[in-house]
């Protein structure tokens, strides 16, 4: 016996680690291996194979957006990049700002003295 394909996207898409926005991409074999490439966390077979499937000719509109969706979810957050950037200027602000003020160390005739008054 057999299962139907809905019957199957259903259960993988309740599986753990199967990425919940590929529900809705439709059924297909080389696709269906992509998606499980991705829940597996094999990015680089993702990012060789996806752009050929989205190229495919001979593949239906949505199986050639379903793997350009799959190539979206593989780019950096936009968010992320300007965050990236903003901790990599700091570091390199605070980085320039030490070396700039290292010498401006207090000087001292000698150790310090504390008098205690009563």
């Amino acid at each position: 016996m057999s299962e139907k394909p809905e019957a199957t996207a259903d259960a993988r898409s309740q599986a753990d680690g199967y990425p919940s926005f590929a529900r809705e991409f439709p059924r297909d074999a080389a696709l269906d291996r992509l998606v499980d490439a991705f829940a597996r966390g094999d990015y680089a077979r993702v990012r060789a194979d996806a752009p050929a499937l989205a190229a495919d000719t001979d593949a239906s509109d949505e199986v050639r957006a379903a793997a350009g969706t799959l190539l979206e979810q593989l780019r950096p957050d936009p968010g992320a990049k300007v965050l990236f950037a903003l901790a990599a200027a700091l570091l390199v602000f605070l980085s320039g700002w030490w070396i700039a003020h290292a010498h401006e160390r207090p000087q001292h005739d000698g150790p310090r003295v504390i008098e205690k008054i009563d």
